[in-house]
């Protein structure tokens, strides 16, 4: 297991790309980042003079933009330790009949893909060699992300479509490269859990 740095957001909370307050900044100076999201740091510093802290993200480049971030502590809290594997994907597709879906039982919360392996999420269920930078981002391991799904179902049950080996799933509020739905991932390298 792993050793990592990493952000969780206690509450729905902004990223931004300078230290005054998110009503100030434009949208595109913003990264919207719903509670319960965890991400990998390479680095961070403070709270600095401004109260905030200043954040490096490993590989993760919010709409084409890597540079540092700010964010409220108060809003998130930053952890040191292992980081332990989920049951991935692929798992549970293996104990179901249907194979061109999986399953997920949310009891009543929202959803979140772990992600065990350094891995590339991607628009296209494909080799992500044959994509252009614009249709792909890294996301290293320990990366937890919230998911936006339909509605559950009678028994508190989503779907998620698989194609080629991959996993289809849309993300709430986060924004990769311009894009928050119809992304891919390979079924091997993620789990997907209820929230909390």
């Amino acid at each position: 297991m792993a050793t990592k740095v990493r952000l969780i957001a206690k509450q729905d909370t902004f990223l931004k790309q300078s230290p005054e307050q998110a009503s100030q900044l434009p949208s595109n100076k913003l990264q919207k980042l719903p509670a319960g999201t965890a991400l990998v740091l390479q680095a961070y510093t403070g709270p600095d003079s401004t109260g905030q802290y200043i954040l490096n993200l490993e590989d993760i480049k919010f709409d084409g933009i890597g540079t540092n971030w700010y964010v409220f502590p108060g809003h998130v809290e930053i952890r040191q330790g292992a980081i332990s594997t989920v049951q991935t994907v692929s798992d549970l597709l293996s104990k179901q009949s249907a194979k061109d879906v999986v399953t997920v039982q949310t009891k009543g919360r929202l959803l979140k893909m772990v992600f065990n392996v350094e891995t590339v999420i991607k628009r296209k269920p494909v080799d992500a060699s044959v994509l252009n930078d614009d249709s792909k981002q890294v996301i290293p391991a320990g990366t937890e992300l919230v998911l936006s799904t339909l509605k559950p179902d009678a028994n508190k049950n989503v779907k998620f479509s698989i194609q080629d080996s991959h996993v289809k799933f849309n993300l709430k509020d986060l924004e990769f490269k311009g894009f928050t739905i119809d992304w891919y991932v390979f079924i091997k390298h993620v789990g997907i859990q209820p929230l909390g």
